[in-house]
């Protein structure tokens, strides 16, 4: 009879960890960029899932925008339609390395080319962004910052106690300028 309590309470430090791992993830990750560390925040980073996801919302974008009333008539879009998937597969190659995602993350935003925190606010001591968790299920999370407009970093579990960052979620002032 004594090993049920026991049993209780391993269930319950064992469901607690596991509750907690993405915030253990996310303070590895702050650690590597605090430290400017780059292979070590790579590796909590799923490199090809994070440029198919950043890919796609950018394509979505730009075939709305290419689909709106004013490119409906625009004999040159088909040509800049292609012209720019070529340069968002571009973009998002340079954006989605372990320098673009360390700079992203240093100023707490989803865009590509985001300025580290310590070069945006030279004036002003250099401030530990205060990252928020907020569960989407079992094994997806989503990371923000509170900046207004920045995004969300998507962490997904690898494991029990392991998580990566798979895809990110652009902010709405990007997603509202292609409209």
């Amino acid at each position: 009879m004594k090993k049920t309590p026991v049993a209780v309470a391993a269930a319950a430090l064992l469901a607690l960890s596991s509750y907690a791992s993405p915030y253990w993830t996310l303070h590895q990750m702050k650690t590597a960029i605090a430290e400017k560390d780059a292979d070590g925040l790579s590796e909590h980073i799923d490199f090809p899932a994070l440029r198919e996801s950043f890919k796609s919302q950018m394509m979505t974008m730009m075939k709305e925008r290419m689909a709106s009333a004013e490119m409906a008539n625009n004999p040159f879009a088909a040509v800049g339609q292609m012209m720019g998937a070529a340069l968002v597969n571009q973009l998002v190659d340079a954006a989605v390395s372990p320098a673009g995602v360390m700079a992203m993350m240093e100023a707490g935003k989803v865009k590509p080319g985001a300025r580290p925190a310590s070069e945006a606010r030279q004036d002003v001591a250099k401030e530990s962004l205060d990252y928020s968790v907020d569960y989407r299920g079992w094994s997806k999370v989503a990371v923000s910052t509170s900046q207004q407009d920045a995004g969300k970093f998507i962490l997904k579990r690898t494991g029990l106690w392991s998580w990566q960052l798979g895809a990110l979620e652009l902010p709405e002032s990007v997603l509202d300028a292609s409209n």
